[in-house]
C-alpha cells in the first residue's frame, strides 16, 4: 500500500463524521423552526434550547477535530451526545414526536460499530425515554403506548436494518477491494507482458505488423519501419507505397501490396516484392501474413512477417548462373566423348574386355549427359518457363508410353510394374510435359525402390478431375525431410549414404509442370514402406482448377 493510501483513508474517515453530524444538525434546524411555527412555547423552553446549544457546540467540534488522529472507539461520543440531546428535546415536549430523531445516531452507531453501538443506542434511547415519562409523570395510556413502546421497538428494527447493511457493505467492499488487487496485478502483468513483446519484436531483424480486426495497423517493430521508410508511430501507412512484382518491372495495385491483402483476411507465404530504397535501387522483400483469432474462435487481425531477401535471391541468381555455366561448359566435351566411345564399339575387332570397359564409360557418360541436362533445364525453368502447349490428351496412352520405355530399367532390377488401370482419360494438356513428369515420377518409383519391389501405376477421371497415381514399395521418405523434397538439388539422407544416383532435380521440375496446368502434386510417403504419389489434372485445363 503506497503512502497515498493512509492519507485517503484518514480524509474520508474526517469527512464521514462531519458529514453524518451535520445532516443531523440539519434536522434538528428544521424540526426547531418547525417548534417555531407551531409550538412557539416548546421552542423557546429550556431543555430545548440547551438540547439545540449541545448539537452545534458537538458539531463544531466535529468539524474542527483530526478524527483519523484518535482511537476509533472515541467517534461513539458524538453519536451518544446526539441521543441525550434528542433526550432533552424530548423532556422539553414528550408529545412533540421529536424522539423519532433518535433514527440518525441509531443508523450511525449500528453502521460504525455494529452489533455493539446498535445495542448501546437502542438501549440509551430507551432509557432516555423511559426517565422522559418518569420525570414528566405521564401516565401510561394508550395514546402515549407508541411513544414508549413502539419508539424503541423500531428503533431496535432500524439498528438490526442498519447492521445487516453495513456487514454487506463491508462484505462487497472486501471483495472489490480484492477483485481491484486482482485486475491491478493482471494489469502490471499485461503491462509487463507488453513491454518484453515489444522488446522481442524489436530485438529481431525482420519486420512485424500486427493488424487490428478492421484491418488498420495497430503494432510495427523497427525493422518492418525501416524497411518500408516509414514512421514507428504511424503502423497504417503501410497499406500505401510503392512496390513491383516478382518481375522486379511490373508496379503493384495497391489492393495487391501484401498489407491490404493481409487486411482483406487473405493468408500467404513468402510474397516476394521489390520496394525501393534509399540508393535508388530495389530490394526484394518476402513477406507472409496469417489470419489471428480470439478466445472465441472469432476473426481477430492478422499478423505481417515480412524479411529482406535480396541478398539470398542475388545468391540463388549467382549460383544458377554458375551451374548453367559449368554445365553448358561440360554437355559440349562429353558428347564428344560419348560420340568416340560410340565409334569405339561399332569396331568388330574390340576385344570383349575392351568392349566391356567402354560400355561402362558409355552408360557412365550417358547419365553425366542426362544430369548436364537436368541441371541446364532446372536452370531454364527459374529464368525464363517455358510455354506449354495445350490439347487433347490421352493420360491412358502416356503411361502405357511410359511404362515401356522404362521398362528395361526396371526389368534390370527385377522390379514389376503394374498397370491397373490405363483406359484412354482424355484432357487438355502438354502431353510432352505431362509424359516428362511421369517419367520423372515412374523413374524414381523404380529406382529408390528394393531389388524384386513392385510398382503400379494407374490413370482414372471423374467429373472435372483426373488422377494418375503411382505407388512403390521402396525405402519411403523419412517424415522430416518430406517437406524438403521438392527443393531444387535436395536428396534424402538415405540416398545420399546410397549407391542410388541423382541430382535432386526432377521432383520439383515436375510439380512446377502440374501446377501450371492448373494441378496438383502430391506425395504420402512413410519410411520403409514405400511412397504414393498422386497426380490431379482438370480436365478442361488449367482455367478449370
Amino acid at each position: 500500500m503506497g503512502s497515498g493510501e493512509p492519507r485517503r483513508m484518514s480524509a474520508t474517515l474526517d469527512r464521514s463524521v462531519i458529514l453524518s453530524q451535520l445532516l443531523f444538525g440539519a434536522v434538528v434546524i428544521v424540526v426547531v423552526f418547525t417548534l417555531q411555527i407551531f409550538s412557539t412555547a416548546s421552542a423557546s423552553q429550556p431543555l430545548m434550547l440547551a438540547a439545540i446549544v449541545l448539537v452545534f457546540v458537538t458539531t463544531g467540534v466535529c468539524i474542527v477535530t483530526p478524527w483519523h488522529r484518535l482511537p476509533r472507539g472515541v467517534i461513539m461520543i458524538v453519536p451518544l451526545i446526539d441521543i441525550v440531546a434528542v433526550g432533552l428535546m424530548r423532556m422539553s415536549d414528550p408529545a412533540g414526536g421529536v424522539g423519532l430523531l433518535w433514527v440518525f445516531p441509531t443508523l450511525w452507531l449500528a453502521s460504525y460499530f455494529g452489533l455493539a453501538g446498535a445495542v448501546m443506542a437502542v438501549a440509551s434511547a430507551s432509557v432516555l425515554i423511559w426517565t422522559t415519562e418518569l420525570i414528566t409523570g405521564r401516565a401510561i395510556t394508550s395514546g402515549s403506548i407508541p411513544a414508549v413502546v413502539l419508539l424503541p421497538i423500531a428503533l431496535l428494527f432500524v439498528a438490526t436494518s442498519a447492521v445487516l447493511t453495513s456487514r454487506r457493505t463491508t462484505a462487497q467492499r472486501v471483495i472489490l477491494r480484492r477483485q481491484a488487487g486482482q485486475l491491478e496485478r493482471a494489469l502490471r502483468r499485461a503491462n509487463r507482458q507488453e513491454a518484453l513483446v515489444a522488446e522481442v519484436i524489436n530485438a529481431v531483424d525482420f519486420g512485424v505488423m500486427r493488424l487490428d480486426r478492421d484491418g488498420r495497423g495497430a503494432v510495427m517493430n523497427a525493422a518492418y519501419a525501416r524497411l518500408y521508410g516509414i514512421h514507428i508511430a504511424s503502423p497504417d501507412a503501410a497499406r500505401r507505397g510503392v512496390a513491383f512484382g516478382p518481375d522486379r518491372v511490373t508496379p503493384l495495385e495497391e489492393h495487391e501490396l501484401p498489407f491490404n491483402r493481409a487486411a482483406r483476411g487473405d493468408e500467404f507465404d513468402n510474397v516476394i516484392t521489390w520496394i525501393p530504397t534509399g540508393q535508388r535501387e530495389l530490394a526484394a522483400v518476402a513477406v507472409t501474413a496469417r489470419r489471428l483469432l480470439d478466445v472465441e474462435n472469432e476473426p481477430d487481425g492478422s499478423v505481417l512477417v515480412a524479411r529482406d531477401v535480396t541478398a539470398e535471391l542475388r545468391a540463388i541468381r549467382a549460383r544458377d548462373d554458375l551451374v548453367a555455366s559449368v554445365s553448358h561448359e561440360l554437355r559440349t566435351p562429353m558428347t564428344s566423348v560419348l560420340g568416340y566411345i560410340e565409334l569405339s564399339l561399332d569396331d568388330p575387332e574390340l576385344p570383349p574386355s575392351v568392349r566391356r570397359n567402354l560400355d561402362i564409360m558409355e552408360r557412365n557418360g550417358e547419365r553425366m549427359l542426362q544430369l548436364i541436362a537436368s541441371i541446364l533445364q532446372s536452370a531454364r525453368l527459374a529464368e525464363a518457363p517455358p510455354l506449354l502447349q495445350f490439347g487433347p490428351t490421352d493420360l491412358g496412352a502416356i503411361v502405357r508410353d511410359s511404362v515401356e520405355a522404362l521398362r528395361p530399367r526396371s526389368d534390370e532390377r527385377d522390379i514389376t510394374v503394374a498397370v491397373t488401370t490405363a483406359d484412354e482419360v482424355e484432357v487438355r494438356a502438354d502431353g510432352f510435359r505431362i509424359r516428362q513428369v511421369v517419367d520423372n515420377v515412374l523413374s524414381n518409383a523404380i529406382k529408390y525402390n528394393r531389388e524384386g519391389g513392385e510398382v503400379t501405376i494407374g490413370v482414372t477421371a471423374a467429373g472435372d478431375k483426373a488422377w494418375i497415381v503411382v505407388r512403390d514399395t521402396g525405402m519411403g521418405i523419412p517424415e522430416a525431410e518430406q517437406p524438403k523434397i521438392f527443393d531444387r538439388f535436395f536428396r534424402s539422407e538415405a540416398v545420399r549414404q546410397g549407391s542410388v544416383h541423382g541430382s535432386g532435380l526432377g521432383l520439383g521440375i515436375a510439380r512446377d509442370f502440374v501446377e501450371r496446368h492448373g494441378g496438383k502434386f502430391g506425395i504420402d510417403s512413410e519410411e520403409g514402406f514405400g511412397t504414393t504419389v498422386i497426380i490431379t489434372l482438370p480436365v478442361s485445363g488449367p482455367e478449370a482448377k
